[in-house]
């Protein structure tokens, strides 16, 4: 029984639609793949799906999805890993397959998951995370770079403070609105989608929210212009967008890392990204002696353990107990 939950016009019976043409060998369509790419939430993964699912069929030659087998998934590996894509892309682009073949599983389409992780290995992801953390020296240079007296200056301070405190995600801070912001149990939250589409809750400390009121009360004027100064006004807007000449919207990711990348070399930090914002707060409510647990609750990682993945002080072999460990101490 397939589950009940899929879209029964997931995929036709090949048998069916081999009595219709005859002569034509089964193709993929992309609409074969609608009702797995809609049963996320989030619009960006529902892109991802997409991308994935047509760069897959793509190199393989477009099969029918019952006519892939785990030689196609094999070829799509060694060629992602000829072309010099990173392990952990190669690790995504093949997870958005499996997935896609598991959820064909499910409805019962495929009788085979043609890309399960023990037909067709990803690649070793290497332990050490590319990116960096800031050490608090670093983080203070890189907030006193804005100019908060000036709209774009107070934008960037709120972002950058934003980014730094609560550790969100790029796609996650474009997505804020003024409406994120709201008043809970006599404290200021702050909530938003988070990846996979569900929506979660941070407690928004005090100079956070001081500095985004600053900023919206700096550029009260522009906003009031430009009619976008409603509950679902984007917080951070673009001040310079001489493409399209459109103001009223969000800073896109690609806005943002600019701007990030901007002031880290402004402030003599060197290159950084959005992400290693990100990495820069696990890291440091580790070494504060935080727990994996506490720190899920700032990242909202699903699972704790994914924060470990950014634990760099545990490569420290100073810092590694074992150098004072023994059984001379008298207890």
């Amino acid at each position: 029984m397939g589950d009940p939950t899929v879209s029964p016009q997931v995929l036709s019976p090949p048998a069916r639609e081999a009595e219709r043409t005859p002569l034509m060998p089964l193709r993929f369509e992309e609409r074969l793949a609608v009702p797995f790419i809609q049963k996320s939430l989030s619009e960006e993964t529902r892109e991802s799906y997409r991308r994935g699912i047509q760069e897959f069929f793509r190199h393989a030659g477009w099969p029918h999805p019952t006519q892939v087998t785990p030689e196609h998934v094999l070829r799509y590996r060694d060629r992602l890993v000829r072309d010099g894509r990173r392990p952990a892309t190669v690790a995504q682009k093949l997870s958005v397959v499996r997935s896609f073949f598991s959820y064909l599983q499910a409805a019962g389409a495929v009788t085979l998951n043609p890309a399960s992780a023990k037909l067709v290995p990803p690649p070793p992801v290497p332990e050490p995370q590319a990116g960096r953390a800031l050490t608090p020296k670093e983080v203070r240079h890189l907030l006193a770079g804005p100019d908060k007296t000036k709209p774009e200056g107070a934008r960037d301070y709120a972002m950058l403070l934003v980014m730094l405190r609560l550790s969100l995600r790029l796609s996650e801070v474009c997505s804020l609105r003024r409406s994120s912001i709201t008043a809970t149990q006599g404290r200021w939250v702050l909530k938003c989608k988070v990846k996979g589409g569900r929506e979660e809750v941070w407690p928004l400390p005090g100079d956070v929210k001081e500095a985004i009121d600053d900023y919206l009360r700096i550029d009260f004027k522009r906003r009031r212009s430009l009619h976008s100064d409603g509950p679902e006004a984007p917080i951070f807007q673009p001040h310079s967008n001489y493409r399209t000449l459109v103001f009223d919207k969000a800073l896109s990711p690609r806005h943002v890392q600019r701007i990030v990348a901007r002031w880290g070399r402004f402030s003599g930090v060197g290159k950084v990204t959005p992400h290693d914002l990100r990495r820069t707060v696990v890291t440091e409510l580790l070494n504060r002696g935080h727990s994996y647990r506490e720190v899920q609750m700032v990242t909202k990682h699903r699972d704790p353990k994914t924060v470990m993945r950014y634990d760099r002080a545990r490569d420290n072999l100073e810092n590694n107990p074992v150098i004072n460990f023994n059984y001379d101490t008298k207890t």
